[in-house]
């Protein structure tokens, strides 16, 4: 039977919106298969991981941006999805390049850590994956401290009330300073809060204070308890000292009576509380203008930019 000229176009025009459809329907299928987190769900909506993906900082991102699949595996997750099925094997795992296509392109969407100080030690220079810090918290992302003491097994905190705070609260892991190890202005980020003052960086003769040192140069946190503040005769040796004038008095062996820490010099109020006679006698005139302590020579002691002085 032939079909009128109507009839053909009528077909035609069916078979073509029939592939506009099976296109379609192509297309969005894959795109369910490549971007959709609800195909995953479908296997592990009841897993702790997927709770915390939901709840967490990274909720926007599909899991495949993330969890790359071969060809292979991307079959065998489709033919286990139609069976309704769970695939055998690993499939879809993190690939190392996975993490920096978001955080290191430059992409204002997202926070960019190429130029950190931390990523750049760890994963730049020493080739760390991103994962072995941050997927410990199963898709928190948030690094622990316990990832910190796997590298880094012998650098607890012996000092009491540090103890408590992350690695990252003195080693900051953003910040664009060279190295990890905690600058003056890391540890007077919070002591200064604390109501310390520590003008460590205005040391030299300009400013009246006599050492420039960095702070770890006499605190230790990451020794053992007791051993955190470092004794002032582990630079200021009795050697040295015996050439100091009156500091080899057996009265003036106490150092910190005298010499307030981070500013240690020792100021006349000082010497009138254990020598209160001395107002009467030399009013108007300082102590040390009759009674010398100086001659010992300065030790060597390490500078905030890591050298020695």
């Amino acid at each position: 039977m032939r079909l009128s000229r109507n009839a053909k176009t009528v077909l035609a025009g069916l078979a073509a919106l029939a592939l506009v459809g099976l296109v379609a329907g192509f297309l969005r299928f894959k795109e369910f298969v490549d971007e959709d987190p609800r195909l995953c769900a479908t296997c592990h909506r009841a897993s702790p991981e997927f709770a915390l993906w939901m709840g967490g900082t990274h909720r926007s991102v599909s899991c495949q941006r993330c969890h790359h699949s071969t060809p292979e595996q991307g079959l065998a997750m489709l033919r286990a999805f139609l069976a309704g099925q769970k695939p055998k094997g690993k499939h879809a795992e993190v690939e190392v390049g996975a993490c920096a296509e978001c955080h290191f392109s430059h992409d204002p969407r997202w926070p960019q850590v190429g130029n950190s100080r931390g990523h750049r030690i760890h994963y730049q220079e020493r080739g760390i994956a991103c994962v072995r810090c941050h997927a410990a918290s199963m898709h928190g992302f948030e690094p622990v401290a316990k990832k910190c003491e796997e590298c880094h097994p012998k650098h607890a905190v012996g000092v009491e009330k540090m103890a408590a705070l992350h690695c990252f609260a003195c080693h900051e892991f953003l910040g664009s300073e060279q190295g990890l190890r905690p600058t003056r202005r890391d540890c007077m980020r919070c002591h200064t809060a604390q109501g310390i003052h520590a003008p460590m960086n205005e040391h030299g003769a300009d400013h009246g204070a006599p050492m420039e040192m960095s702070c770890s140069a006499c605190h230790r946190p990451h020794r053992p308890e007791g051993q955190t503040l470092a004794a002032c005769a582990e630079c200021h040796g009795d050697d040295k000292m015996a050439k100091g004038g009156l500091h080899t008095h057996r009265g003036h062996r106490a150092c910190l009576e005298c010499h307030k820490p981070h500013t240690w010099t020792a100021e006349q109020a000082d010497c009138l509380r254990c020598h209160p006679s001395g107002k009467a006698h030399a009013e108007g005139t300082a102590c040390t203008t009759c009674h010398a302590f100086v001659g010992a020579p300065l030790p060597s002691f390490p500078t905030e930019d890591g050298g020695v002085r």
